[in-house]
């Protein structure tokens, strides 16, 4: 009886473990009350857990007075035998590229990390009307950018409470927005009704751009991006033209995701 208790808390204790870990995962970082609130394990039982994870090195404290954890790089090596990279080469690569035959604009795809996008692919290079020198791997600032504006509009409730309060503590000038509560909610609501994130020029002076959000399992894992020339087109009317190619490109990346997923499985 004594070694199945045993067994039985050892198996709690490493369940709890996970759901800390994913609720770090999927709302980027958190505070010990978004934590026990999110995951229904106590505080005391989280301060624990959170201890553990650092000495092991999967999680640190953020810099500054607040009581907030995030996870550190080393949570990779849970991962190391899966590729992140495959539904994307896999799924979107060909995706994209029938995109752009489609309609020349340049198009791209974008991943969220670290409170911010990064381009992971796009068709800069095959595109005659590319007049940008944007390239895979490039920071996307998250209230700035048509993807990260999409991004943060059709995630979780969750998870953009989570990254709008990981913006107004950072320091970079992109995040600065975030601290004007009245505008970022204009801009979500926008965005939402819309149907799409749009960039007028901004931080890419001479084009303009249009996204959209790539959903797996109810959940964005994605944003697919074209950008036009601002002289040419606007974003509300380069969306008049493209908005349902752009979207049906979503769904045929979303439906190739799933199946790479399954297959996976």
């Amino acid at each position: 009886m004594a070694e199945e208790r045993s067994e039985s808390s050892a198996m709690r204790g490493a369940e709890r473990t996970l759901r800390v870990l994913a609720a770090l995962n999927e709302q980027h970082g958190g505070t010990v009350s978004i934590l026990a609130a999110t995951t229904g394990i106590s505080r005391p039982s989280v301060y624990r857990i959170l201890d553990v994870l650092m000495l092991e090195g999967y999680v640190r404290r953020c810099k500054g007075g607040e009581d907030r954890y995030e996870l550190t790089m080393l949570v990779r090596r849970l991962s190391a035998g899966y590729r992140d990279e495959d539904w994307i080469r896999e799924a979107a690569l060909p995706s994209i590229d029938a995109l752009q035959r489609e309609i020349v604009w340049p198009t791209d795809i974008a991943t969220f990390h670290d409170n911010a996008m990064f381009l992971r692919e796009t068709t800069r290079g095959q595109s005659p009307l590319t007049i940008d020198r944007v390239g895979v791997g490039i920071r996307l600032p998250m209230l700035r950018s048509a993807t990260g504006r999409a991004y943060i509009a059709f995630c979780s409730e969750g998870e953009q409470r989570s990254i709008l309060e990981n913006l107004r503590l950072s320091q970079r000038p992109d995040d600065a927005q975030a601290h004007d509560a009245k505008l970022v909610r204009a801009l979500i609501s926008t965005t939402r009704k819309r149907g799409y994130g749009e960039r007028e020029e901004d931080i890419y002076p001479k084009t303009n751009a249009i996204a959209v959000p790539v959903f797996l399992n109810g959940r964005v894992m994605a944003c697919l991006n074209i950008t036009f020339i601002t002289s040419v087109l606007s974003p509300k009317e380069a969306a008049g033209r493209y908005l349902m190619q752009l979207k049906d490109t979503a769904r045929a990346i979303e439906i190739h995701a799933q199946q790479l997923t399954q297959a996976g499985g």
